[in-house]
C-alpha cells in the first residue's frame, strides 16, 4: 500500500494536506513532501497522524513501514 494508502485514507475522511499538517504541527509543504515520499515522517509524526486518522496497526504497517512503495 505505501504512502498511497495515507493519501487515500486522508481523502476518504475529507481532509486536506493542510488539515493534517496543522494537526501534527508541520508546514503544509513539508507534509506534502512527506506524503509524496520525498522525505520520511518522524516517529512522532507517524504517531500523531495515526491517532488523527484512527489508523489500525495493520494500516500503520502498510502505510509507514512499506512507505518506499509510493
Amino acid at each position: 500500500m505505501g504512502l498511497k494508502g495515507l493519501k487515500a485514507k486522508r481523502m476518504l475522511m475529507g481532509l486536506t494536506q493542510q488539515d493534517i499538517s496543522k494537526k501534527i504541527g508541520i508546514a503544509c509543504k513539508t507534509y506534502n513532501f512527506k506524503e509524496n515520499g520525498r522525505n520520511d515522517f518522524t516517529l512522532s509524526e507517524v504517531s500523531k497522524i495515526s491517532k488523527y486518522l484512527d489508523l489500525s496497526a495493520q494500516e500503520i504497517k502498510d502505510i509507514f513501514i512499506n512507505c518506499n512503495e509510493v
